[in-house]
Formats: structure tokens, sequence, C-alpha cells
């Protein structure tokens, strides 16, 4: 009997953590992406290198494949438009579909749909040309960020008064097509995320709520469980399936908060396993990954799923060699454990990988926070 094929578009470290899940259960895949010697490749992949544009290419990639699933959310609209009538016509599985796709690439989309819901979120503004003098009820600091295409703290820019607004209009608008979300600024307490996972029948499955610490716009160490309250938890949990469930969501999903004053606000989400779950693949149960698979794949629901407090700690390119020295000294301790991403090119701000600790935050090494 022939192994059943995963496609995922995007060849990158969240895909290369995808495959090493799915070899394991036997599944073949094959990642699609302008990319060549990607880390997905190095975990396994047969690898399709191709633009996203290139309908042709893709349909023959899709022919081989019985389910399709993403690692990179930012894929052209035309191209998800594309994957929809493919999806259409072929009876092909799409997880999670194009559509949720849509509105988390787009930053306004994805703000009017958690108003839509009735989800509280910071209060926002959409920036274009046409009316980018007229008043902007939001009061100052604003966070201005491109509608499109933005991570790690990439395509924004704070905005503190009438001054340096005028300044931002001058200097962003070249083509007159550019389109931006004036975001109000909310000084939070804390930052939350929680990873689910829905599988096809609906049933999601949730690690609660992991505390996330942010470095120059970039995860830097994230703690689980997080360190809020039961009720806090219990209903970041009640958001995020609500979203997934609005979705049609099908796979692990990322979903973010802001706590300010013991309440939540939703900050974004995103259609793929997320950063801040890595430490999953140490809890002692299932990882972000493996359900992921097991999700998009129609397998069982898990049964017992009992994760234990775990804290993961980003690896970026900057000393990188220096970073690794640490984590070598570490993980003699078994309860260290180091995750790489087989990339080439250690840049300042690039994830080259991660080391988590399989226990109490409380219990780790203070060389862990120095890497």
């Amino acid at each position: 009997m022939a192994k059943r094929k995963i496609g995922i578009l995007g060849s990158g470290q969240l895909g290369q953590m995808m495959i090493q899940e799915a070899n394991l259960l036997g599944f073949d895949v094959i990642c699609y992406s302008p990319d060549s010697n990607s880390p997905s490749k190095k975990a396994g992949a047969l690898e399709i290198t191709g633009e996203y544009s290139d309908h042709k290419k893709l349909s023959d990639f899709l022919s081989g494949i019985d389910v399709l699933s993403f690692e990179f959310e930012n894929i052209p609209s035309t191209t998800l438009d594309f994957l929809e009538e493919y999806s259409s016509k072929n009876r092909l599985n799409i997880y999670p579909p194009p559509s949720s796709l849509k509105i988390a690439q787009d930053r306004f989309l994805e703000k009017s749909h958690f108003l839509h819901l009735g989800l509280k979120t910071p209060k926002f503004h959409h920036l274009t040309s046409s009316n980018a003098n007229d008043s902007v009820s939001i009061p100052f600091p604003w966070i201005i960020k491109t509608l499109r295409f933005g991570y790690d703290g990439k395509g924004q820019v704070k905005v503190t008064n009438d001054s340096e607004f005028s300044k931002f209009k001058s200097t962003h608008f070249a083509t007159g097509r550019e389109e931006y979300l004036i975001e109000e600024v909310i000084p939070f307490d804390l930052e939350i995320s929680v990873i689910l996972s829905r599988f096809t029948d609906g049933e999601s499955i949730s690690y609660g709520t992991i505390e996330n610490i942010h470095k120059h716009h970039i995860l830097d160490v994230s703690i689980f469980p997080a360190r809020v309250s039961g009720d806090l938890k219990d209903k970041a949990v009640s958001i995020a399936k609500t979203l997934a469930d609005s979705l049609s969501y099908v796979g692990t999903v990322g979903v973010e908060f802001f706590v300010k004053n013991g309440d939540l606000y939703l900050n974004e989400f995103a259609p793929r396993p997320h950063n801040s779950g890595h430490f999953s693949q140490d809890c002692g149960s299932f990882s972000q990954f493996l359900l992921h698979i097991l999700a998009i794949t129609n397998q069982k629901f898990p049964t017992k799923f009992n994760p234990e407090p775990t804290v993961m700690k980003n690896i970026l390119g900057h000393e990188y060699t220096e970073s690794l020295k640490k984590c070598f000294e570490l993980i003699s301790d078994d309860r260290y454990r180091l995750h790489l991403y087989s990339k080439e090119d250690p840049r300042v701000g690039r994830k080259m990988g991660h080391i988590n600790f399989a226990g109490k935050f409380e219990d780790i090494d203070p060389l862990f926070f120095t890497i």
C-alpha cells in the first residue's frame, strides 16, 4: 500500500519540524517554495523549487499529493485563490483552508474579523493615501504597520504625535497604493499565546497558555505554562477556540494576546504551528507539529494529553558560535534539548534554532538566558 503524501507550501524550519513528525508516522512529504537546499529538504522532504505565482508548476506539485498544508502564511492572494479553485475541482483537502491565510496575512481583515466575532482587540484604523488626511480617533501613541507581509517587528513604526505622523505620510506613500494599519499601543503587562489544534471533526485540543518574552520585537523566551490565573487561561483558550471554529480551521494555530489589568486583547493569529509552541517538542506529550500532522491527515483525536512545564529560548544568528558553545555546555544536563534548523547563514536576527528546558522556570541555569 502506497504511503500518503503530504504537501507543504513553504520549506523553512516550521516545515522541517512538521516533516520530522510526519516521517515518524510513515508519511512522505513534498515541499514547494522558491528556496532550494532548505531546512525542510534537510529533514527528508522531496523539495520542489518554484515560484508561488507559477500555477502550472504548482498544479504539477498538487497532483502528486493527498493533502496540502502550510508552514508559511505569506502566500500571494492570487495563489490562494488558485488553491481554492484547484481544491474544489480536484477534491484536494487543504488544511487550514486558504481563506484563513487570507485573513491572517492582511492586518485589517484580521482585526475586522476579530471585531465581527465580538473579540476585544486594540483599536485600529485602515490608512491609505486617499484617507491619509482624515482625522484618526485613536489617541497617540500608535504603531503603524504595513498591511501585509510583516513579522518579527518588520514593517512597523511607532508614531507619538502629529509631527511624526506627517513625516510618516511624506515618506511612506511613494506609489500611492500603499496600505497601512494604525493600531492603538496597549501598555500591556504580559504577552501570552495559545497553541490550539483543531481536528476535522471540529474537536480541538490546547496546551493552555504560554507566556512570551520578546527582545527587539523577536520572541526570546516562552514559558509553559504561563504565570497567569486559571480564569485568564480558560478565557484565552475559549477565545482561540472561537476563532478556530469561525475559520473552519484544521491543524495547529497560534493565537497571541496582550494582558492588561487582568483583561485580554487579541493581537493576531498565525495559521500554522507557532514559535511560542516549540516548547511542546520536549513537554513529555504531543508536540504542536505532531498534533498538526494528526489533524490534517484525519487521524484519531488524542485520548491522553498531559504536557509538563517547559521553557524555550530562541537561538538567533547574532553571536551564533558563542550561543552554540553555551548550548553544548547546557545539554550535558538531559533536561536541556537542542533543536537546530540547518540554516547556513547565521544573520543577525535570523532564527537558527532553539533550546528547550524540560522543567520548571525557577530551576533553569542562568546561562540559558544569556544564549
